[in-house]
Protein backbone atom coordinates (compact mmCIF):
# COMPACT_ATOMS: atom_id res chain seq x y z
CA UNK A 1 0.00 0.00 0.00
CA UNK A 2 3.06 2.41 0.87
CA UNK A 3 4.69 2.10 -2.06
CA UNK A 4 2.22 2.24 -4.89
CA UNK A 5 0.98 5.52 -3.40
CA UNK A 6 4.16 7.04 -3.15
CA UNK A 7 5.18 6.04 -6.81
CA UNK A 8 1.84 7.45 -7.82
CA UNK A 9 2.43 11.04 -5.49
CA UNK A 10 6.21 10.74 -7.67
CA UNK A 11 4.56 10.97 -11.20
CA UNK A 12 1.42 13.27 -9.94
CA UNK A 13 3.44 15.62 -8.56
CA UNK A 14 6.01 15.43 -11.57
CA UNK A 15 2.68 16.14 -14.18
CA UNK A 16 1.66 18.85 -11.48
CA UNK A 17 4.27 21.06 -11.31
CA UNK A 18 5.59 20.42 -14.57
CA UNK A 19 2.48 22.89 -15.27
CA UNK A 20 2.03 24.81 -11.88
CA UNK A 21 4.14 27.39 -10.27
CA UNK A 22 4.07 26.38 -5.91
CA UNK A 23 5.30 29.73 -5.76
CA UNK A 24 2.07 31.61 -8.14
CA UNK A 25 -0.10 29.32 -6.25
CA UNK A 26 -2.25 32.26 -4.86
CA UNK A 27 -4.22 35.69 -5.83
CA UNK A 28 -2.42 37.76 -7.72
CA UNK A 29 0.80 36.06 -8.05
CA UNK A 30 1.44 36.57 -4.22
CA UNK A 31 2.45 33.28 -2.67
CA UNK A 32 0.66 31.82 0.37
CA UNK A 33 2.81 31.24 3.55
CA UNK A 34 2.49 27.28 3.30
CA UNK A 35 4.31 28.26 -0.30
CA UNK A 36 6.80 30.93 0.38
CA UNK A 37 9.99 28.54 -1.12
CA UNK A 38 9.53 26.27 -4.04
CA UNK A 39 10.54 23.45 -1.72
CA UNK A 40 7.87 23.52 0.54
CA UNK A 41 5.47 23.97 -2.51
CA UNK A 42 6.90 20.86 -3.71
CA UNK A 43 6.54 18.98 -0.54
CA UNK A 44 3.05 20.08 0.64
CA UNK A 45 1.79 18.86 -2.92
CA UNK A 46 4.01 15.38 -2.87
CA UNK A 47 2.41 14.93 0.34
CA UNK A 48 -1.25 15.66 -0.52
CA UNK A 49 -0.88 13.44 -3.38
CA UNK A 50 0.82 10.51 -1.35
CA UNK A 51 -2.26 10.95 1.05
CA UNK A 52 -4.75 10.76 -1.71
CA UNK A 53 -2.92 7.77 -3.12
CA UNK A 54 -2.82 5.89 0.07
CA UNK A 55 -6.34 6.56 1.31
CA UNK A 56 -7.45 5.23 -2.66
CA UNK A 57 -5.37 1.71 -1.49
CA UNK A 58 -6.69 1.42 1.48
CA UNK A 59 -10.37 2.08 0.37
CA UNK A 60 -9.53 -0.68 -2.43
CA UNK A 61 -8.28 -3.05 0.42
CA UNK A 62 -11.15 -1.96 2.62
CA UNK A 63 -13.95 -3.29 -0.57
CA UNK A 64 -12.02 -6.05 -1.28
CA UNK A 65 -11.48 -8.11 2.17
CA UNK A 66 -15.09 -7.03 3.54
CA UNK A 67 -16.58 -7.96 -0.10
CA UNK A 68 -19.29 -10.96 0.10
CA UNK A 69 -18.42 -14.59 -0.76
CA UNK A 70 -19.87 -15.53 -4.17
CA UNK A 71 -22.50 -18.21 -3.66
CA UNK A 72 -21.30 -22.16 -4.80
CA UNK A 73 -22.44 -22.80 -8.52
CA UNK A 74 -25.17 -25.25 -8.94
CA UNK A 75 -25.88 -27.55 -11.48
CA UNK A 76 -28.98 -29.00 -12.83
CA UNK A 77 -29.18 -33.14 -13.26
CA UNK A 78 -30.70 -34.73 -15.71
CA UNK A 79 -33.63 -35.73 -13.47
CA UNK A 80 -34.59 -31.61 -13.07
CA UNK A 81 -33.29 -31.27 -9.32
CA UNK A 82 -30.42 -29.29 -8.69
CA UNK A 83 -27.11 -30.16 -7.31
CA UNK A 84 -24.57 -28.52 -5.45
CA UNK A 85 -21.52 -30.01 -7.23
Amino acid sequence: MVWPSFLVASVATMVCFAFIDPVLVGNDDYPPPAFSTRMTGYAVGFFFFWLIAALSSLMTLYLVRTAHPEPPETHATEDGTRSDE
